[in-house]
């Protein structure tokens, strides 16, 4: 994989994050959904702070 699409990637992770977290606190969902995106938020940062603690270079 190159830097180019790893960096692509990274990008619209961060997307998802920002989308994610601003409907979880916009809108009303049920506690299991808010508990299922809450995890998905926690997995997206950890990569997110794995990839900027450790960035790949090719």
């Amino acid at each position: 994989m190159s830097v180019d699409e790893l960096d692509k990637i990274i990008a619209v992770k961060r997307m998802d994050l920002e989308e994610c977290e601003h409907e979880l606190n916009s809108r009303y969902y049920p506690s299991v959904v808010r508990i299922a995106m809450m995890n998905y938020i926690i997995n997206l940062q950890e990569q997110l702070e794995e990839y900027e603690n450790n960035p790949i270079n090719l």
